[in-house]
C-alpha cells in the first residue's frame, strides 16, 4: 500500500492506514504489524506512513486517531468476522462520515470513497 499505485478517491496516493477491529479482528493485524517492525527493509519502506489501530469501545477513539491525518490520503481497513459488532460498525460509519464530509466539499462523489475503504471478513456464508 505504501507505493504510489494505491490511490484514494481523489487520485492522491494513500499514505496512512486506520485499522478498525475489536478482539481477534484487532489482534491478528497487530501481530503482523509487530512482526514486520523487526524487518529493517519494511521499516525503511514504511517511513513517512502511519498505521493506527481503533480497537477499543471508547467513543473518543476515532477523534483521537484522526488527528494529523488527511482524509484524502488515509485508507480505512475494517476487519470483522460478522460485521455485527456495534463498536466496529460505529467506528466505520464515523470514519466514512469524516472522509465523506471532507472530500465532498471538493466535489468528490460519495461512491468514489470506496477507494479509501477496505473490508476484511471471514468469507463464510451465513447459515
Amino acid at each position: 500500500m505504501y507505493s504510489d499505485e494505491h490511490v484514494g478517491a481523489t487520485g492522491e496516493p494513500l499514505k496512512d492506514v486506520l485499522a478498525i477491529g475489536i478482539g481477534g479482528s484487532f489482534l491478528g493485524p497487530l501481530f503482523v504489524h509487530t512482526a514486520l517492525q523487526t524487518d529493517p527493509e519494511v521499516v525503511e519502506f514504511a517511513k513517512g506512513h502511519q498505521l493506527r489501530f481503533l480497537a477499543n469501545v471508547d467513543p473518543i477513539d476515532v477523534a483521537r486517531n484522526i488527528i494529523g491525518l488527511d482524509p484524502e490520503t488515509t485508507c480505512v481497513v475494517v476487519v470483522s468476522k460478522t460485521f455485527t459488532t456495534a463498536e466496529t460498525m460505529l467506528k466505520a460509519r464515523a470514519l466514512w462520515e469524516w472522509i465523506s464530509s471532507a472530500l465532498s466539499a471538493g466535489g468528490v462523489l460519495p461512491l468514489s470513497l470506496q477507494y479509501g475503504f477496505l473490508i476484511v471478513e471471514n468469507g463464510e456464508q451465513p447459515q
